[in-house]
């Protein structure tokens, strides 16, 4: 499994039907909040996330076939995933220079990846290059 460095932790690459997801203990990870800190600000703002868009709540099948092992205990009955939007929205109020620093890399390194150069592509960067 591909991992991502964090705010100097290893994030495991979760992809949800083709998007990067964080679950709510790895924003808790990164971020260095006590453990349920994620947890209790999206049950507070729920209202407010789209289902599909923002995030996923998905089923204990659905973790077991479709995520990585381990992103979620193999016990568990169901877990809410959050697409960039999501977890942009839930860290809203994060204010402190750690969030800031944390938010910056998710978003660059973590959430948009960037597909490798093809060897065509490579050659016409070089080609351009001074």
């Amino acid at each position: 499994m591909n991992t991502v460095t964090i705010n100097d932790k290893q994030l495991p690459a979760v992809e949800y039907r083709g998007q990067r997801v964080v679950t709510l203990a790895m924003i808790d990870e990164v971020h260095q909040r006590p453990e349920g800190t994620a947890r209790a600000a999206f049950n507070r703002n729920r209202e407010h996330f789209i289902n599909g868009v923002d995030y996923a709540e998905l089923g204990a099948d659905v973790i077991r076939t479709d995520l990585p092992e381990g992103t979620f205990s193999k016990f568990a009955p169901s877990g809410i995933v959050l697409f960039e939007s999501g977890y942009l929205m839930l860290t809203k109020p994060f204010n402190d220079d750690l969030a800031w620093q944390v938010q910056r890399e998710l978003v660059n390194s973590y959430f948009r990846t960037r597909a490798p150069l093809t060897e065509i592509e490579m050659i016409a960067a070089i080609d351009v290059a001074p």
